[in-house]
């Protein structure tokens, strides 16, 4: 939701590029809306055209400037909208809606109830001064009856007229394809999920943004040794897609975090194969040990000049086991930012808590943002019992 005071901020992987569309406060309608795309490192040459109803504008990123570009739109009428981000090869559909808050009809009666009041006693005493007591009398009687509806209908009435909320939806579906259906090592491969209801079996078409995003999508190779988090497009009503070159054969795992408008949150998960030869087996030490079944606090060091928030956070820690039935996210645990995006209060360390269900071999990827590039720093974690 966009209003006079509240941001919408949804990150993007759009042609490579990993892009915060922030939608600015609409401060009337009509009138202008501004959207700031926001381009982390490494930023390619890429041209996105940006549009909602009749009104468009262009974006052109350069690659050796990472940070924020503007546009300015416009919206004619509050309600629902679809903001449109197109490259020549992908496209996304982002919905939102514009709200100018507007006093409820029983602030109104409130606020009048209680400026007539003030005019009935302000009444009441000059009758009461010019010695007329039965006037100043019923003045001030209806004065008080004024008050005391005008209190009465302010404490009752938000109460009535509070919204209905449905008490949750059926958790959703999600079905993983890729293109093409048989990719080999090096290919570009489109990784689609269509997501439908589960009472219905319908397109899902109610995600809410959560952690500045639609969704959020991890893809990791089943050695660990691949890994991305990526934030899908949305190009039709139930269907989210993203693009990546998968650089090894082997099993690849996707996780795919969504949440429904009134409903929790939930992880959606499926596998594909790559095809090819020479995959070369992970080295990586163990970086941690710990215990199953216990909380434990990771400390990561990433220098005394701070990161920027990413994600409405300071840091991200993305865990999984190594046969690839558990898989977890969790936040630096200090989440205060500034107004500009960076993040305040930290020193030179993230601290993250979590835990491990069993004893075993985990992955965990922890990633930051410094001067608008992400930063991903792989661990191995050995838990014991």
């Amino acid at each position: 939701m966009v209003s006079a005071d509240a941001d919408l901020r949804v990150a993007q992987t759009i042609a490579g590029a990993e892009l915060t569309v922030v939608i600015r406060r609409t401060p009337e309608v009509p009138g202008p809306l501004y959207v700031d795309l926001v381009a982390y490192q490494p930023v390619s040459d890429l041209t996105i055209d940006v549009s909602v109803a009749a009104s468009a504008g262009t974006v052109r990123l350069h690659r050796e400037r990472p940070g924020t570009y503007p546009v300015v739109l416009h919206v004619r009428n509050t309600g629902p909208h679809e903001l449109l981000l197109k490259t020549s090869a992908e496209s996304s559909v982002l919905p939102f809606e514009v709200r100018i808050p507007r006093p409820a009809a029983w602030e109104t009666v409130v606020y009048g109830g209680f400026g007539a009041a003030g005019l009935l006693v302000a009444a009441a005493l000059v009758a009461g001064a010019m010695s007329r007591r039965p006037i100043a009398l019923a003045l001030g009687g209806f004065g008080v009856v004024a008050i005391v509806v005008a209190a009465t209908i302010a404490v009752v009435s938000p109460q009535l007229g509070a919204e209905t909320r449905d008490p949750g939806r059926p958790n959703a579906q999600g079905f993983l394809s890729v293109t093409p259906a048989q990719p080999r090592a090096g290919d570009e491969v489109t990784i689609r999920f269509d997501i439908v209801d589960g009472s219905t079996g319908r397109p899902v078409n109610d995600l809410a943004v959560h952690h500045d995003a639609l969704a959020h999508l991890v893809i990791t190779s089943q050695d660990g040794e691949f890994f991305r988090h990526v934030h899908p497009l949305r190009t039709s009503d139930g269907r989210l897609e993203t693009r990546l070159v998968a650089d090894r054969p082997g099993r690849y795992l996707a996780y795919l975090e969504i949440e429904r408008v009134d409903a929790g949150g939930q992880l959606v998960s499926g596998g594909f194969d790559v095809a090819g030869s020479g995959q070369a087996a992970s080295t990586r030490a163990v970086s941690w040990k710990f215990p199953a079944g216990r909380p434990v606090t990771v400390e990561v060091d990433v220098g005394a000049e701070g990161v920027q928030s990413w994600l409405g956070m300071a840091g991200h820690m993305i865990t999984r086991d190594d046969a690839g039935t558990f898989a977890g996210h969790v936040h630096e645990n200090s989440m205060s930012s500034t107004s500009d995006g960076t993040v305040a209060e930290h020193g030179p360390k993230l601290r993250f808590t979590t835990s491990f269900p069993r004893p075993g071999r985990y992955f965990a990827w922890v990633q930051y943002v410094k001067d608008f590039r992400i930063v991903t720093v792989p661990h191995v974690i050995e838990v014991v019992s």
